[in-house]
């Protein structure tokens, strides 16, 4: 059994104070009729009857615990649906080669790569989005859709050492990224590009052109401070164990490639933002703006709420308490 506010159910901690309070209450009124009626078993006087009494409370009590569990809302059992919305495509294309380690952005680009991605998304809404990662090659992680957890909880596993081919393969990335996108679908398809921009390996030209043949609108967001930072080596466990360096012996630094990142955006009738503080506002004002598509057919299984039959019993058993007569 799943709850939907599971915390509404401390309410029903309550139920040992009212039984306390009907204690005392039966204890009060025994001692009015002693001092009353002086034990006076007449059947012209009326008394609290003590076998009513305590079954119109128990009654009560039923009563209020089975709304309280309605309150909660529990569920159980598979309900079967199919989303139906209206927005654009989003693919996010996230650069996890090495130099994303860098910890010139606290506490490295990668991480605050992360965090720049879920604003993102959370900042537009209700628009089916995808998830590519890229470094000497790229692999769509998630297909286009509706479901944000799932999303999520790929994004959060992404880390440099699970990718076998190192190096920064933009080209790739795009190319990867429009191929996720539905040709049927009317409203506007954009990639979101979260990257460094150091590419090493060449042929942006390539992924750009197919994703511009393809009507596809490109924005890129760059990762990093402009002084640079030297990049790290990473082990299998993920730790930083040294730094790249030259034929020289000079550590390597990596910079944002501000100028290719706009070139990229310009060609794909995108923009371009730095990551600052995770201030991503002029990027989510444009892509609130864009034309929105209708879509749908995505099928999942939920769990069904079963709240109201807690509901209906509690209200049967409220109105029978109410029926049952104390005196």
């Amino acid at each position: 059994m799943n709850w939907v506010n599971p915390k509404i159910l401390y309410v029903l901690l309550l139920i040992p104070v009212f039984i306390l309070f009907h204690i005392l209450r039966r204890i009060r009124l025994r001692n009015i009729e002693k001092k009353l009626f002086n034990n006076n078993t007449s059947r012209d006087i009326i008394k609290i009857n003590k076998i009513r009494d305590n079954t119109r409370f128990i009654l009560f009590i039923i009563a209020f615990s089975l709304l309280v569990i309605a309150a909660a809302r529990p569920r159980w059992g598979e309900k079967p649906y199919v989303h139906k919305g209206k927005g654009i495509d989003i693919v996010i294309a996230l650069d996890v080669s090495k130099s994303m380690y860098c910890e010139d952005i606290k506490p490295n680009r990668l991480e605050m790569a992360k965090l720049g991605v879920m604003m993102l998304l959370e900042g537009i809404g209700g628009n089916r989005v995808g998830l590519v990662a890229f470094a000497g090659d790229a692999y769509a992680m998630v297909p286009l859709t509706t479901d944000l957890s799932i999303f999520r909880l790929y994004l959060d596993m992404l880390q440099p050492q699970n990718f076998p081919v190192q190096g920064t393969n933009i080209g790739k990335a795009l190319e990867v990224s429009s191929s996720l996108f539905d040709e049927n679908s009317k409203g506007a398809k954009v990639i979101v590009l979260f990257t460094d921009g150091e590419d090493l390996t060449g042929g942006v030209d390539a992924g750009l052109s197919y994703a511009i043949k393809k009507g596809i609108r490109i924005f890129t967001v760059g990762i990093g401070s402009n002084e640079g930072t030297p990049v790290p080596e990473i082990g299998k466990n993920g730790k930083i164990t040294g730094y790249k360096k030259d034929k020289k012996g000079k550590p390597i630094i990596s910079k944002p490639n501000d100028m290719l990142l706009r070139s990229i955006a310009l060609g794909g009738k995108g923009g371009y933002i730095r990551l600052r503080s995770l201030n991503l506002s002029p990027l989510i004002g444009v892509l609130r703006r864009l034309k929105k598509g209708e879509f749908g057919g995505e099928r999942y299984l939920d769990l069904a709420e079963k709240y109201q039959y807690f509901l209906l019993t509690g209200i049967l058993f409220m109105l029978i308490g109410m029926v049952v007569r104390e005196r």
